[in-house]
């Protein structure tokens, strides 16, 4: 029962409820006085000596137990058929043997594979285990028997209904010897004894021990043991773990001569079982064939795949044909195990065991060159030879008709030498095997074959053109099948012979007419036609199955679709809302149409037949929606495309509502199409986007008010402080004022960030770029967090390669904040060593590199380092205590994505971090087409800031012009060259973006291109950067930097040139005089 091909002990645990020991797994001492003698009788020097330096073996126990096999007490005593045998084996050996109490088969399987035990008891041999286990000989019978309803007939086996679990090896059993029989497969033993105690079932076929004290467990009422059919090896192995094999082979010398002795346990599971029901005892050997028996605990038999009814190997792998069955018989006389090697043919086969990769071939004709090779047992199945030929050639009569004629013969062929000697004048032609030889004769290139009945019969009812025949039986030598071994196992062909000489004569005509009792009989006169009557027959038969299918399946569609159309209009009456129809012509005239039922009183109309629901809706709708709702209609209908609208409706009583219609054009064709489409009320749903609207232009409102006024006072605090020459004040008040510097500069971030964080409307940030000094926004980050480091222990690296430019575009604010992020987390995830900040330029554009020697990562904490609130601390290791939200490497990654670019992290678990920031490069390139001299034009209208502005520039030496609106600028423009204009965009009158609109129009008449920089205290209109009809060249947000904004004029090409005195007066705006 334990014997299965997958799975084998999961139904098991599911099957009982197994109550766990209280007490210590342990065995009980082996009580047997005459068992110790067996180590001085048995093992040899060496073996003894093995065993001496062998550690405590580890034995497994599964949960629950095989019983009887196998049993655990409420103290956690181990005993039972096996535990008992290997304890008396241990106590002779000297062995040290512990119990191992696994949960469940799998469990002990996969402690044997892995080495955590030493022995598994009961199991039974396949080719998968074999390949970490090594096995012992039977070491008890294994039985099978038929379970069945006391008191009921015997059933006809080979029609029987069979009760098996699932995947149990009886499975294959019952396919392999009774085709037609019926398998009724359940999950567990429990229901298959069920099923045939309620009549579902006939038969069980199981395990005759285990079974039985299964029922004695958990009866099952008036289910009772029948008789012992056998369905494999028949005996429960040890196995030990591959490297063990010498020990493998000390208990194989053990139980072969427990064999002998009295076995208490298994004569007591034995002794309440009828007579009939007791298995046979294994055969006695000698001390030779005992040897070779031990020599050979596991035979590796070879079978063909689809060497049917033969020796074959199924599509599962299993063993059929009737070699499978004398393998079987045999196996289970001497107690030995069997592996089935599969082979795509013969000669595969054969090349394997003259290799010695496999110890026995089952089925095997015997021809000189093979005697040569292999050793041979008695021949136990033989049949006749038949001559084949074609039906409409001469009849043959004897081999001695073929006289001149050619005969197919196989190269391995038994008659080969038979037929050389005594028919000389019969032309032999070779083929590679049976089946080609009567290919030949069916072609015409031979004109008889010789083959075993058994194939020609299969070969001949297996052809429906009736084109050979068979003339006669081969009397000179019947075909003979023997088992067959190597050279080297040649000693165990007598230990098959005496097993196959135990089979009673009854059993072996069973198995001969089982699998060999195939005859031909042929019905000469309407065998040409049976193909045609097959063909009509299977027609007629197809044609009647198929009308009966179609009519049931008729049936089953009417009733469907009844039940379809009954729900359908339940849910229409019932939905809140209409759902409608169309048919139109190809005139686009409506020919049908279609309501849900409840349209009137959703409504509040009637729906009219001849024209279309916004057409019967029009009178009713908004007078300014009216018109666009019908044209959008007609549009619609014309294209195809879908019709999505939303509505004022006013109904002919009630409130106004707000109605949502869309419709898709689901068919088309030159007849016409079909519109299917819904109409829902969104009214609550209009009202809310209406609040929500107004809420956030009034927010909007604030915002842009509050941006502008805020920001002018603080531009101007930095200016006037940029104003204040450093070199000209004391120590302390220098420091005083690069101190009142710092904290404008922070405050006008700040501003920026609280102003633009206000501005979410849809969870999507607004980015602010602007033309900027990187190297110093740089220079201020190694300070800071130089000194961060310092206070930590850490050292800190900054390095700018020579290419990284000065100016560039970019929103320095979100710049700088990805910086502070990934700077932060490196200090805060390094205890020792050192952080770094490299940056570079590349193709790409800038690339920032920020690493460090801290912690590092693992792969699954890279994963998911980019997901909201995941934190290191939480989920992965850490070096530090401090808090984290979670979220600012998420939101890094989305300003880089809004900048364009991209953030990247490679680390290693102990060894560090390198994240890599990389962004497009925008900078102020050189202008061409710009006048050689010439003034730069301040537009501003804040006097203050003007005022100051202009003062700085001009003493970096530019002629300055100050204007205090776009027309003063214009007329700047026309009085002489300007190159460059410098101006806000919230200006009185004429806006900041219709002055640079003006002076782009006048560089075609003047010839000349003017650098044009924004600095304002506003974002741009429009989707940044500015509009394509602005054009400006470079971006810069108040407060502005001076000597920023001197370097982007420098970049743009403007640069600053000795101005005589009084210049800047004459150029001065003359509104200003």
């Amino acid at each position: 029962m334990r014997h299965l091909l997958a799975g084998m002990a999961l139904c098991a645990g599911l099957q009982l409820g197994f109550a766990q020991p209280a007490g210590t797994p342990h065995f009980r001492a082996h009580a047997d006085p005459a068992v110790p003698a067996l180590g001085a009788q048995l093992l040899t020097a060496s073996e003894r000596a093995y065993l001496a330096q062998l550690p405590t073996v580890r034995v497994a126990v599964p949960t629950p137990p095989a019983e009887p096999y196998e049993l655990i007490g409420a103290d956690g005593e181990i005993t039972g058929i096996h535990p008992e045998m290997l304890l008396a084996l241990g106590n002779a050996f000297g062995i040290r043997m512990t119990p191992v109490v696994l949960p469940g088969w799998p469990a002990v399987l996969e402690a044997a594979r892995r080495r955590e035990v030493d022995i598994v008891m009961t199991v039974g041999v396949t080719a998968e285990r074999s390949q970490y286990l090594e096995f012992t000989l039977g070491a008890t019978p294994w039985p099978g028997a038929l379970f069945t309803r006391g008191g009921a007939p015997p059933a006809e086996l080979a029609t029987a209904r069979f009760a098996l679990e699932r995947d149990y090896l009886a499975n294959d059993f019952v396919r392999r010897q009774y085709p037609k029989a019926t398998i009724v497969t359940t999950e567990t033993t429990t229901d298959a004894l069920r099923a045939v105690a309620d009549g579902r079932a006939d038969v069980y076929l199981g395990s005759l021990l285990e079974t039985s004290a299964w029922l004695a467990r958990e009866p099952v009422p008036g289910v009772e043991a029948a008789r012992l059919l056998d369905y494999g090896s028949g005996s429960y192995h040890f196995g030990v773990r591959k490297d063990w094999a010498p020990l493998a082979a000390i208990l194989n010398k053990g139980i072969h001569t427990l064999r002998s002795v009295p076995n208490t346990p298994l004569d007591a599971a034995l002794s309440g079982l009828p007579a009939q029901l007791r298995p046979a005892p294994a055969l006695a050997l000698d001390t030779q064939e005992s040897a070779a028996l031990m020599s050979y605990p596991i035979w590796r038999v070879g079978a063909v795949r689809g060497l049917a009814l033969l020796n074959d190997v199924d599509e599962r792998g299993a063993h059929a044909g009737i070699a499978a069955e004398y393998v079987e018989q045999v196996a289970r006389r001497l107690g030995v195990g069997t592996v089935i090697v599969p082979f795509p043919n013969v000669a595969a086969m054969l090349e394997a065991l003259r290799a010695g990769q496999i110890d026995v071939v089952p089925f095997l004709t015997r021809t000189p060159r093979r005697a040569a090779e292999f050793t041979y047992s008695k021949p136990y199945v033989e049949m006749p030879y038949m001559l084949v030929a074609r039906s409409d050639g001469p009849l043959y009569w004897s081999l001695d008709s073929l006289g001149g004629k050619r005969l197919a013969l196989a190269h391995e062929h038994p008659l080969r030498e038979v037929i050389a000697q005594r028919y000389p004048k019969v032309h032999v032609v070779d083929a590679s095997d049976g089946n080609v030889a009567m290919d030949m004769v069916a072609r015409g290139d031979a004109d008889a074959a010789v083959e075993v009945k058994l194939f020609a019969n299969l070969r001949i009812n297996g052809d429906n053109d009736g084109t050979l025949r068979t003339t006669t039986t081969i009397d000179e030598l019947p075909a003979q099948f023997s088992f067959a071994t190597s050279r080297k196992a040649a000693q165990l062909v007598p230990l098959i012979d005496r097993a196959l000489a135990d089979i009673a004569p009854a059993e072996h005509r069973r198995m001969l007419r089982r699998w060999v009792a195939i005859d031909l009989k042929p019905a000469f006169p309407w065998r040409r036609y049976l193909p045609a009557l097959s063909v009509a027959g299977a027609a007629l038969l197809v044609l009647l199955l198929a009308t009966g299918w179609w009519m049931r399946r008729l049936r089953r569609e009417v009733k469907v679709r009844r039940r379809s159309e009954e729900l359908l209009n339940d849910i229409a009456t019932s939905v809140p809302g209409l759902a409608f129809r169309y048919v139109l012509d190809s005139a686009g005239t409506l020919r049908q149409h279609y309501f849900t039922p409840g349209a009137k009183a959703f409504l509040g109309l009637e729906l009219e037949a001849h024209r279309s629901l916004i057409e019967t809706l029009a009178p009713h709708l908004r007078a300014d929606q009216r018109e666009a709702a019908l044209a959008l209609e007609r549009s619609c209908l014309r294209s195809g495309e879908r019709l999505r609208l939303t509505t004022a409706y006013a109904p002919p009583q009630g409130p106004q509502r707000w109605l949502r219609v869309e419709a898709v054009r689901s068919r088309a064709s030159e007849e016409g199409a079909v519109w299917t489409g819904y109409v829902v009320d969104v009214s609550a749903e209009h009202e809310l986007q209406a609040q929500v609207m107004r809420e956030a232009e009034s927010r909007n409102l604030l915002l842009a008010t509050a941006s502008h006024e805020l920001r002018v006072p603080t531009n101007n605090l930095s200016l006037a402080l940029q104003a204040v020459h450093l070199d000209e004040l004391g120590g302390g008040n220098a420091e005083s004022v690069r101190i009142a510097k710092r904290a404008a500069d922070t405050l006008g971030q700040l501003l920026n960030d609280v102003l633009d964080a206000a501005k979410f409307d849809s969870g999507t940030m607004r980015l602010s770029p602007r033309a900027f000094d990187l190297h110093e926004m740089l220079q201020e980050l190694n300070d800071v967090w130089r000194m961060a480091a310092k206070e930590r222990g850490l050292g800190f690296d900054m390095a700018v390669e020579s290419g990284v430019p000065a100016i560039v575009t970019l929103d320095p604010l979100r710049l700088r904040q990805i910086l502070t992020n990934l700077l932060s987390n490196a200090c805060k995830f390094t205890a020792e060593g050192r952080v770094g900040l490299k940056v570079s330029r590349d193709a790409e554009g800038l690339s920032f590199v920020v690493s460090d020697t801290g912690v590092g990562m693992p792969p699954e904490a890279q994963r998911r380092l980019f997901q909201p609130f995941v934190t290191i601390d939480s989920g992965v290791v850490s070096s530090s205590t401090l808090p984290s939200t979670g979220l600012g490497m998420l939101v890094s990654r989305k300003l880089a994505e809004l900048m364009g670019g991209s953030i990247a992290v490679r680390s290693e678990a102990g060894v560090g971090t390198t994240v890599t920031l990389q962004v497009p490069l925008t900078t102020c390139r050189r202008l061409p087409g710009l006048p050689a001299q010439g003034q730069v034009v301040v537009c501003d209208d804040d006097p203050t800031c003007r005022l100051l502005m202009v003062h700085m520039l001009r003493e970096q030496g530019f002629e300055v012009g100050e204007a205090g609106d776009a027309e003063a600028a214009l007329a700047l423009f026309a009085r002489g060259p300007v190159m460059a204009l410098v101006t806000d965009l919230n200006l009185p009158g004429m806006s900041g973006q219709e002055l640079i609109r003006a002076v782009r129009e006048g560089e075609a008449q003047r010839g000349t291109r003017t650098a044009v920089i924004v600095c304002s205290g506003s974002a741009v209109p429009g989707a940044p950067p500015l509009d394509a009809s602005v054009l400006h060249d470079a971006y810069l947000l108040k407060p502005v930097q001076i000597d920023t904004l001197v370097r982007t004029l420098d970049q743009l090409g403007v640069r600053a040139a000795p101005a005589s005195s009084g210049a800047g007066a004459e150029l001065a705006d003359p509104s200003m005089a």
